[in-house]
C-alpha cells in the first residue's frame, strides 16, 4: 500500500490515491453475506468461563497481577 516515513506529509495527490485505495479494500467487504449457522453456536459448544489460575497461566502471573491491581479501566478490546 502507501509506504512514506511516518513524519513526513502527504501531497494532496498521495492523500486522494490512498483514500481511494482504502475505500476499494474496504468495499470488498462491505457486502459479504455469512450464512447465520456459521456465527451461532448452540448452548452447549459454548465454553463455560475459565478459572482465575488459567488465566495468570494464559497472559502471565506478572501481568495478570498488574491488571488486577492497578485500578486503571482496560479498553473493552483489549
Amino acid at each position: 500500500m502507501f509506504e512514506k516515513p511516518e513524519e513526513a506529509r502527504m501531497t494532496e495527490e498521495e492523500t486522494a490515491k490512498y483514500g481511494r485505495e482504502i475505500d476499494a479494500k474496504n468495499a470488498l467487504y462491505e457486502n459479504v453475506v455469512v450464512e447465520d449457522s456459521v456465527n451461532a453456536l448452540s448452548a452447549d459448544e459454548i465454553p463455560p468461563p475459565i478459572s482465575e489460575e488459567e488465566i495468570k497461566r494464559r497472559v502471565g502471573e506478572q501481568n495478570y497481577k498488574n491488571t488486577k491491581d492497578s485500578g486503571v479501566m482496560n479498553s473493552i478490546n483489549s
